[in-house]
């Protein structure tokens, strides 16, 4: 069987990305939850939203190198993001676009998880 990838645009080039796995989604999701909340104006975020990607961007950068099929393309991102030609917040949102791409419907919004509970310890 062959692997499901899709074309995402990502710094003015067309990138093939794989879809991530569940455990990266996980830390994906826990990084983003734990972002100040803060109004994000002309595509940029806060100060403090971009220091916490920059704590997590080791993290954030496997994951990315995980769904990004051809080596090149790697090698390309990690320039681009090095001499500043690609922000961060475009890597999120080509982690969006291929995620809709993948599951064949673009995203109605955020996902709201439900409430886990666990008994305390005896």
């Amino acid at each position: 069987m062959a692997e499901l990838t899709v074309l995402v645009p990502l710094g003015g080039r067309e990138v093939e990305m794989r879809k991530p796995t569940d455990g990266a989604l996980v830390v994906l999701a826990r990084i983003t939850r734990s972002l100040p909340n803060s109004k994000i104006e002309n595509d940029t975020v806060s100060d403090a939203a971009r220091d916490k990607l920059v704590r997590n961007l080791g993290t954030i950068g496997n994951i990315v190198d995980s769904m990004i099929v051809k080596a090149d393309d790697r090698d390309w991102l990690e320039e681009a993001m090095v001499d500043g030609t690609v922000p961060v917040e475009e890597i999120f949102d080509s982690i969006r676009v291929a995620g809709e791409k993948l599951n064949g419907a673009p995203a109605t919004g955020p996902v709201k998880a439900a409430a886990v509970r666990r008994r305390a310890a005896r």
